[in-house]
């Protein structure tokens, strides 16, 4: 075995690789998690759970996952769906772009290849959605090509095990986190090493407090010879987030609540929602909220009267802290469109609703 620490601040080299490798293997086949995309190597059902676990908590996922794949079992079932019920199915899960794209890229692999996934990460990329982790976890993990598939929790052990002086995901040490990765991904099978990465990152080498006692490659990491495995990546610090209000039309008559799909191309496209202005920058403000429902009503045909603030959640995105407030409106019922619908709040999940909205809709059973 190589000295502690040797190699800091450098690549990979092949012979490292080589003893490394199959010591993590090792390591994942008796410590991995018994995780349901984990039984199968169905290309379809590992791309799903691959798309649902971007930006997405894993214990938020198992569920989700196995709902989703009841009802959309194979890639032709997901294709022939409509946008609102992939929608749907979705929903709670966030960054719904992600299901957009998953849903067009199944009926494009459907019109061209008759519903079977490529078997090579260069062939998936040409697909809607598939970036260059998704592209790699999916060849590796479903059909064992030897690419690399490098998320934040590979970043994040590779350039502790190697003590990269820059950013992991930009530039030079993007470029040498990548070449270790592939280096990695030649010594063993594929589906098992990229797995292996991505769960030592998730539950040894986390961001903070690494575990570095229990980590397989604790005699080889020049990062944990440093004394401060913590202190790796060198990241730039975060964005400061910005403090944005919204308001809600809260409408209610014997048919339920008053709700609209929001317009394709912007924010949350697709997915229903209580009727909710803009955002502007700053605190609640009870004038402006009157103004802008107003304003919003007469867009969607509707001659509102802005009543009381009845409901206030708080929803964070990107990089914007969002404070919506519920205000009750009243006015006549006019005819609907495509886009705007009465629905029981008992049966409102069903439309696919924004996070936002969810949030909302379970603040008000107590004040409606």
């Amino acid at each position: 075995m190589e000295r502690r620490g040797q190699g800091t601040g450098t690549g990979l080299t092949v012979a490292r690789a080589r003893d490394l490798a199959p010591r993590l293997v090792q390591w994942y086949r008796v410590h991995a998690r018994d995780l349901p995309w984990r039984h199968r190597r169905d290309p379809y059902a590992i791309w799903v759970s691959e798309v649902m676990l971007q930006q997405t908590r894993v214990e938020a996922v198992v569920g989700r996952y196995q709902a989703f794949l009841r009802q959309f079992p194979d890639l032709p079932a997901l294709a022939a769906a409509e946008p609102a019920e992939v929608l749907a199915a979705w929903a709670g899960l966030g960054y719904y772009r992600r299901a957009r794209q998953m849903h067009a890229a199944a009926r494009a692999v459907l019109g061209e290849s008759g519903g079977s996934l490529p078997s090579t990460a260069a062939m998936l990329r040409l697909l809607p959605g598939f970036g260059a982790y998704t592209a790699g976890a999916v060849a590796s993990i479903a059909f064992d090509e030897p690419v690399p598939a490098v998320d934040g929790n590979v970043e994040r052990v590779l350039s502790r095990l190697l003590a990269l002086p820059g950013d992991p995901a930009r530039g030079e040490a993007a470029r040498t986190v990548r070449s270790a990765a592939q280096r990695l991904v030649e010594c063993e099978p594929p589906h098992l090493l990229n797995q292996a990465l991505m769960e030592l990152g998730a539950l040894v080498c986390t961001p903070r407090s690494p575990r570095c006692a229990e980590c397989p490659w604790q005699d080889s990491c020049a990062a944990n010879a440093t004394g401060s495995p913590e202190s790796f990546p060198r990241k730039p610090p975060p964005r400061e987030s910005v403090a944005v209000t919204a308001y809600a039309a809260i409408q209610r008559d014997p048919h339920g609540l008053f709700w609209r799909r929001r317009p394709e191309g912007g924010h949350n496209a697709g997915l229903w929602e209580l009727p909710t202005t803009p955002w502007h920058g700053g605190a609640p403000d009870e004038r402006r909220a009157r103004q802008l429902l107003s304003e919003l009503g007469r867009e969607l045909g509707q001659e509102w009267t802005v009543g009381e603030p009845v409901v206030r959640v708080r929803h964070g995105i990107t990089h914007h802290r969002i404070t919506v407030v519920g205000y009750g409106v009243d006015g006549p019922r006019r005819p609907l469109t495509p886009d705007l619908a009465w629905a029981d709040p008992a049966d409102a999940d069903a439309l696919g609703l924004t996070a936002a909205a969810s949030k909302l809709l379970r603040k008000l059973p107590t004040l409606l």
